[in-house]
């Protein structure tokens, strides 16, 4: 899980399609030099066998992205992010917004009501993004290039919409809510040729009305992320990498031309595994080579190569920008670094050895917990079925074995309890009937920081797609999707006891998200949106298992 990368990432699918199957990962070992890379979407499958033959001494000798593991190029890690996807619904303090793309309309729910209120928006809307507390989103419309803020402070809700001049597909929003950038995806031509040709729209002058809100802007070749730095709330500069370079935006003195850095050789040969991760503000920023045994960090205004001892299969800052930790799966070790010293000085880079447990992908902590920060470490293209977890900077290790293959760790807000997704395993050997079955389930467990304790939940062919932890801690939601049975569930989970509840949905659960809390009522809420002609969106009490269910997103909502 990324510290800011979150908040750059592209937002594309229609919130009515039906998500995409889940793509299984590549096999965990193939031949030297073979083909082939990470699986995607929201949850993998099936995590591979350990076919293929060896010979490989080192990780050169292997397809980009792989590395070299006792001789054998073994596939690049898979990371998983259930929690969220391609332009969800989003909350404000008071509202959800939801897009509805069929209808050139986004949806605004009042979660306490259930009253839906239809806002007419571009053509195909893709983006959309909330505006930090207050009740307004930013909406990002394909077909006619163009950008809508809406704000609902008071009713109906107004729209203030303006022209792109072109396409485009991904939308950010600054922290503070200044500025908003639509940008190409890096994966698809983008319009008109306009090749890293990106739109900066100052949000108060579209909103004011006043000239000058969008002005365009070159960002070089390929844009791949964009991330804003701020400096005491205030959004102070846009950086934006591109295939080979970092461009800087200054966005208080503003001047046509940025300051362009080349990025090292190392960063631009694999843009689409190349990994970017950031500090909340922005302040610190430092990227992950999938071809040489190098990370590169970047301060605003140089770039410095940090050498590792291998390539690195995850890259993670801890919440307050202090270390960084880097997967070392070659090795079963972890690097930590701490920043910025390690960064001037690599040589104080700390090895964390896991004496042989799998190592590949790193969860932490969204915030640093009170009893010290922590990270949960495993691999989603080995056959084990344990995660480790290692105390952060003294490094000391404990492993907890599983009953299932993992897919995915994702750690609650406050910290205190973790989910884990697991990987159905269809071509299990267990010889002991129970133990097949258990393997051959689809199904979650749930762990218990401060105790150890974990449970498992076997979902049988209910396949978990998205979950949301409630915003006051203690509870899990995580939903369920069975399209061949047309069976859909969400799992409540108790997070203090780990006992899960199961409540019905009505329909092919899409995104989910948290709801803003509100006086006088219970704040373990999330919703489900779900796949319906007319938009379907679901309410859930995590504690109590109610479940409100408003349907039709273009017929002012039917409350089921």
């Amino acid at each position: 899980m990324k510290s800011i990368h979150g908040l750059a990432v592209g937002l594309g699918l229609a919130f009515v399609a039906a998500c995409a199957a889940s793509r299984p990962l590549s096999g965990a070992e193939i031949p030297n030099g073979g083909a082939g890379g990470s699986g995607g979407g929201f949850i993998s499958g099936s995590g591979g066998g350990t076919g293929g033959s060896g010979g490989c001494v080192n990780t050169t000798q292997c397809a980009p992205g792989y590395t070299c593991d006792n001789g054998t190029c073994v596939a690049p890690e898979v990371e998983n992010n259930t929690g969220v996807g391609d332009a969800p619904p989003v909350a404000t303090p008071r509202y959800v917004y939801a897009l509805n793309p069929t209808a050139a309309s986004v949806a605004r729910i009042d979660p306490i009501s259930l009253q839906i209120e239809a806002v007419p928006v571009g053509p195909h809307p893709v983006g959309l993004a909330a505006l930090p507390a207050e009740d307004a989103a930013v909406v990002l419309s394909l077909d006619d290039g163009s950008l809508s803020v809406l704000d609902s402070t008071t009713l109906p809700t107004k729209v203030t919409r303006v022209a792109l001049q072109r396409q485009y597909s991904k939308l950010s929003v600054s922290p503070d809510g200044k500025f908003a950038v639509a940008w190409p995806s890096p994966s698809s031509a983008p319009a008109s040729g306009a090749e890293g040709i990106f739109a900066l729209v100052d949000l108060a002058k579209l909103r004011s009305n006043t000239a000058g809100a969008v002005q365009e802007r070159a960002g070089g070749y390929r844009i791949t992320d964009v991330l804003f730095r701020t400096q005491q709330g205030v959004s102070t500069a846009l950086h934006v990498f591109a295939k080979s370079t970092v461009s800087t935006f200054d966005l208080v003195g503003g001047g046509a031309l940025p300051v362009r850095l080349t990025l090292p050789a190392s960063m631009s040969a694999d843009v689409r595994s190349r990994e970017v991760v950031a500090s909340a503000d922005g302040r610190i920023i430092m990227l992950r080579s999938t071809v040489a045994p190098e990370l590169a960090s970047f301060d605003g205004t140089r770039i410095d190569t940090v050498p590792l001892a291998e390539i690195a299969t995850d890259l993670d800052l801890v919440p307050d920008g202090t270390a960084a930790v880097a997967a070392l799966r070659s090795s079963s070790s972890v690097a930590y670094i701490e920043v910025p010293a390690d960064l001037l000085d690599p040589a104080g880079i700390d090895s964390i050895a896991l004496d042989g447990g799998v190592v590949g992908q790193i969860s932490l902590p969204p915030e640093v917990p009170t009893t010290g920060m922590f990270a949960l470490v495993y691999s989603t293209v080995t056959s084990e079925e344990s995660f480790a977890r290692i105390e952060l900077p003294s490094g000391v290790v404990t492993r907890y074995p599983l009953e299932k293959k993992v897919s995915e760790i994702a750690l609650s807000p406050d910290g205190r309890s973790a989910l884990i997704v697991h990987q159905a395993d269809p071509t299990t050997t267990a010889s002991d009937p129970y133990e097949a079955a258990v393997d051959k389930d689809q199904g979650f467990s749930v762990f218990d920081v401060n105790s150890g304790f974990w449970q498992l939940q076997r979902t049988g062919t209910t396949r978990p797609t998205r979950f949301a932890f409630s915003p006051a801690g203690g509870f899990v939601g995580v939903a369920l999707r069975d399209d061949a049975l047309k069976r859909f569930q969400l799992m409540a989970v108790n997070l203090t006891s780990l006992v899960s509840t199961t409540l019905p949905l009505a329909s092919t659960p899409l995104f989910m998200g948290t709801v803003p809390q509100a006086p006088g009522v219970t704040p373990h809420r999330v919703f489900v949106s779900q796949d319906h002609p007319a938009g379907r969106i679901s309410v859930i009490q995590l504690d109590t298992g109610q479940v409100r269910t408003a349907t039709g997103f273009t017929l002012n909502g039917e409350i089921d």
